[in-house]
């Protein structure tokens, strides 16, 4: 890439769902990118704020600022059914939840619950354990590593996929994050967009060819069993195709149906 203008301001999830993408892109010694690691809603909120120039974002974030946001196809985090890192505990069967403490890492998620559990449902923001929240509310929605961990020691009864719900709703897959830059940075910088997009597309592609690879590096890196990480990498694509498109559109159609969108945004062709 250019050395000639500031490097481009790239958010980077740090979470094992991510690490198949960002492994690669760690070996590729790009020298105009500046990376700021974090979890979905803070980097969400840098890139609308104008503090990064692009990331993978929320799905819905996406959607809720599509005016000055552009969509890049280059990938995705999606689920074809099960996900295992997006899930809620609850004291009681998913159908007789009221009261849920959400996470306040992921937007996706939370309006994915929104879609699935009706208007009524009451949300809170989550403050403490799953076990102290669960002595006020009937569930709890945890993403990520934080899902990950309590499902290897669930206190709670009942665990709810919410990508397989959505898969049991819509036929089909869920898409949780996509790639995103701000729409002056694109205008401005389409080569450099071109050649990072080429990048990631690879970086996804690596990971199907060597996916041992992958695996052998997470487990030095996140706590997790190598089996486990082996097992849950299998339930994750980084693909953008006709199918996460065609998921994308009903998510935004729901998502506004349940109160989670003020408009439908058009995706780019």
């Amino acid at each position: 890439m250019s050395s000639s203008t500031s490097p481009l301001r790239v958010g980077r999830i740090v979470a094992l769902n991510m690490y198949p993408v960002y492994h690669p892109l760690e070996a590729a010694n790009l020298s105009n990118v500046a990376f700021t690691d974090g979890l979905p809603t803070t980097l969400n909120r840098l890139v609308i704020a104008g503090d990064l120039d692009m990331s993978a974002m929320s799905s819905i974030e996406y959607a809720r600022h599509s005016d000055m946001l552009e969509l890049l196809p280059v990938g995705s985090i999606t689920a074809a059914g099960a996900v295992d890192s997006i899930q809620v505990f609850s004291r009681v069967p998913f159908e007789q939840i009221r009261s849920v403490a959400v996470t306040t890492h992921s937007a996706s998620s939370v309006a994915l619950l929104r879609v699935l559990v009706g208007p009524d449902v009451v949300f809170t923001p989550l403050t403490g354990t799953v076990w102290e929240e669960l002595t006020n509310v009937d569930g709890v929605l945890l993403i990520a590593d934080e899902a990950l961990a309590e499902m290897r020691r669930p206190s709670a009864t009942y665990a709810t996929d919410l990508g397989e719900r959505w898969r049991a709703l819509t036929g089909l897959p869920m898409v949780f994050a996509v790639w995103a830059v701000r729409r002056e940075v694109a205008d401005a910088r389409r080569p450099e967009l071109d050649q990072l997009g080429a990048i990631i597309r690879e970086a996804s592609l690596r990971h199907q060819r060597d996916p041992e690879g992958v695996v052998a590096a997470a487990t030095e890196r996140f706590p997790f069993p190598q089996d486990f990480i082996r097992h849950y990498f299998t339930r994750l694509s980084y693909d953008f195709g006709a199918s996460e498109r065609a998921s994308l559109e009903r998510f935004f159609e729901l998502a506004h149906d349940a109160g989670e969108l003020s408009h439908v945004p058009a995706l780019p062709d």
